[in-house]
């Protein structure tokens, strides 16, 4: 029976492990590739001005990433606890100790494979948030207008920042049109979005 439980809990903490971190890859490369913002693109085009300025306006700076840190209580470390604990314990009846005995494995095992699980959470986040784009990266940036920029609303700027294709909701700096594919420069920041100017 213990057996059994030790078996469920390697087999769905393992598994949630394995889906977390595939998961977040495929998130990450729907991000980079820019997936969400072609989407507004399209609608703007096919929509007109008022869907494409509406859609833009829900885009913000998704990369800015400040003091974030990982928690040993994360669901990942939690997660990483509970297969070595499982693991601990069926090591601990495979050597023959008594049931009630093998708790004593399974919480060493569970925490030495917790800390570094934890330990390399906090290395990962720490190169996120040491890479993470602020405000002042995208000042004086030259791109390229992805969706038109209509009298006085929003449209939509394709930059490169520190390496990534972003996609960023912009307006004119003073409030003219400016037409799809022309090459603006960014002169400042308002909240979620840039001002640029035609070139």
């Amino acid at each position: 029976m213990l057996t059994c439980f030790y078996l469920a809990l390697i087999i769905i903490a393992g598994g949630y492990i394995a889906f977390s971190f595939i998961v977040g890859e495929l998130i990450d490369f729907g991000e980079h590739a820019g997936l969400d913002s072609l989407g507004h693109a399209i609608e703007g085009v096919f929509g007109g001005a008022e869907a494409a300025d509406a859609d833009i306006g829900e885009i913000g700076l998704e990369h800015e990433i400040e003091g974030v840190e990982a928690s040993p209580f994360s669901l990942r470390t939690v997660a990483m606890f509970v297969v070595g604990f499982g693991a601990g314990g069926l090591i601990g009846q495979g050597l023959g100790i008594p049931d009630p005995l093998t708790l004593v494995p399974a919480m060493g095992l569970g925490l030495a494979t917790a800390i570094p699980m934890w330990l390399f959470l906090r290395f990962l986040y720490g190169e996120q948030a040491s890479t993470s784009i602020q405000a002042t990266d995208y000042l004086g940036l030259v791109g390229r207008v992805t969706v038109s920029i209509p009298k006085g609303r929003l449209g939509q700027v394709a930059l490169i920042v520190r390496g990534q294709r972003m996609n960023v909701p912009a307006r004119s700096e003073d409030g003219s049109p400016i037409r799809a594919q022309a090459q603006v420069e960014v002169v400042s920041m308002e909240g979620g979005m840039v001002i640029v100017k035609e070139l």
